[in-house]
């Protein structure tokens, strides 16, 4: 095989996860700023991450016609899909980590992801209970509605609804707001409703994201596992 010349340019999958890496790095810096300004860096933060998620999904896509991992039970499933698939390495389970969030209480640490994954090719230690902090749809592709929503940071126990409480799961953002992104790739950090929900405009109604009438399927939305 020849050598590709420097006129070829970067393929889409190179282009993709150099963006990757440079998201990863302004998570880093997001969470620096986090540790100086609390609440409002916290959100920044989470929203940076996922959007680095979102397009490490996107890029796995490139490979398998269009689709995003599936996720069975737990989020970390699909998320898991990207260490096998070499887009992340040791360091990369910080990534799915939201600063006090309750969904890392269950974590071996207590505090979210240890950044062991274990060896190649499975990574089996990767993501384990307790080391993630978002949310996931499965079951949607690239193709898919852009305004739907793919991952965010992780609900109570019932799926779509979040928390008051900051020490429960759900509760990180005290409340007040929520982050996710759409299969669009649209980031937001969103003020929830007074049922703790995240709704959107459609056809002039304020309707939840996460419900049938918006276009989300129910069944198809995964939390963390912890």
């Amino acid at each position: 095989m020849r050598p590709r010349s420097s006129y070829q340019g970067f393929t889409r999958k190179e282009i993709l996860v150099t963006f990757a890496v440079i998201l990863v790095l302004g998570t880093c810096l997001a969470s620096y700023l986090y540790s100086l300004m609390p609440t409002k860096q916290k959100e920044m933060s989470a929203v940076v991450g996922a959007r680095s998620i979102h397009t490490m999904l996107t890029t796995w896509a490139q490979d398998h016609d269009q689709k995003f991992p599936t996720a069975r039970q737990f989020s970390n499933e699909a998320f898991h899909e990207l260490f096998k698939a070499r887009l992340l390495y040791e360091g990369g389970e910080k990534l799915f980590s939201i600063e006090g969030d309750a969904w890392h209480k269950n974590s071996a640490s207590g505090a979210g992801p240890d950044n062991i994954i274990g060896p190649a090719p499975d990574f089996p230690q990767a993501l384990q209970r307790g080391e993630c902090a978002y949310f996931y749809v499965t079951g949607l592709d690239t193709a898919s509605a852009s305004y739907l929503p793919l991952l965010g940071n992780g609900f109570t126990e019932s799926p779509g609804v979040y928390s008051n409480n900051k020490s429960h799961k759900g509760g990180v953002f005290r409340g007040e707001k929520a982050a996710y992104i759409t299969v669009g790739g649209s980031a937001k950090a969103v003020d929830l409703s007074s049922d703790l929900r995240i709704l959107g405009n459609k056809d002039d109604k304020s309707i939840d994201i996460f419900s049938k009438a918006w276009g989300t399927n129910p069944d198809d939305i995964k939390n963390p596992e912890g």
